[in-house]
């Protein structure tokens, strides 16, 4: 949702909203339970919340500095090289790219509320479906490739695993 559409939702339940930049590194997701907005923004009112914290998130379309910079990162998580990444995934890269280029920047990626009641944060998540390099990096390099060693098959395989447990 964009900052105009979140913030009629407040209004909606009396609630005020202010932007945050919310860290979603440090979340743990072990036990979640899902709510609608609607019913997030209801309960956050009942229990006495007035005011809640947002943030939306806007992503650029990828370019091939943003390629290079997601190639490095991953590189490092898997302990090999970019350029190896790079030779075995081109086809993907280039697909990832104009599939990029059709998606509509000026939506947001994702926006978050999150409110604390009695010390627990409460949050909520909208997220908008958008091409994400490493999944499809890591999918291309759990297959393997003529240049992929049998050790970082292995590694990428599960890093791919621990990603869609982020999800």
């Amino acid at each position: 949702m964009t900052e105009d559409e979140l913030a009629a939702a407040f209004s909606q339940h009396g609630l005020q909203g202010f932007p945050a930049e919310l860290d979603i590194m440090e979340r743990t997701e072990d036990h979640v339970q899902m709510m609608k907005l609607d019913e997030m923004l209801r309960f956050a009112k009942a229990s006495g919340v007035s005011a809640v914290t947002f943030d939306v998130t806007y992503f650029p379309h990828a370019d091939e500095a943003e390629v290079e910079y997601q190639l490095n990162h991953l590189a490092r998580e898997l302990g090999i090289s970019a350029e190896v990444i790079r030779d075995v995934c081109s086809d993907e890269i280039r697909e990832y790219l104009a599939l990029d280029a059709e998606r509509d920047a000026n939506l947001p990626v994702h926006s978050i509320i999150e409110c604390y009641v009695g010390g627990t944060s409460f949050a909520w998540y909208g997220m908008n479906d958008y091409p994400r390099l490493k999944r499809v990096i890591l999918r291309k390099l759990a297959q393997g490739g003529q240049k992929a060693k049998h050790a970082f098959i292995s590694r990428a395989s599960k890093a791919q695993v621990e990603l869609m447990e982020d999800y």
